[in-house]
């Protein structure tokens, strides 16, 4: 595979869960990218689900932009298990998706003991005061979280 892409942007190329998967395999195994925007690309819950089992290995994706990607709960949950135990990702845009309170809490649960995330935009995503509820009790153990956006949240 690849060793020397450090970043890949694919801005509103339409790929869709099929191209997030052919995406997937092509960076299973990948050891230098550092940064992957997807915003705008319509992959949905399937294409997070493909991505995901390819992150769960990853040590080197820093920031991973998956705004607007008509994602809801079950891709939040998809995420929630490719990220557990990731030590290297820094920055994830989730904004403008629809994950909603029950996507909060599937990620929700990684928060506690994540030391490597920084920032974390879930703008416009319909958590209500239950997901923020569930996000605080996420956070509560959490040491590296600096930037956190909750926007247009329905809070």
């Amino acid at each position: 595979g690849n060793t020397s892409l450090q970043e890949l942007n694919l801005y509103k190329d339409n790929i869709g869960a099929e191209g997030a998967r052919f995406l997937s395999e092509a960076l299973r195994g990948n050891t230098s990218l550092k940064w992957l925007n997807l915003e705008g690309n319509a992959i949905g819950d399937e294409g997070v689900r493909f991505l995901s089992k390819n992150l769960r290995g990853n040590t080197t994706l820093q920031r991973l932009d998956l705004s607007f990607n008509n994602i809801g709960a079950e891709g939040a949950r998809a995420l929630s298990e490719g990220l557990r135990g990731n030590t290297s990702l820094q920055g994830l845009n989730l904004a403008l998706n629809n994950i909603g309170a029950e996507g909060v809490c599937f990620l929700s649960e990684n928060l506690r003991g994540n030391t490597s995330l920084q920032e974390l935009s879930l703008y416009n995503n319909n958590i209500g005061v239950e997901g923020a509820r569930a996000l605080s009790e996420g956070l509560r153990g959490n040491t590296s979280l600096q930037r956190l956006n909750l926007q247009y949240s329905n809070l």
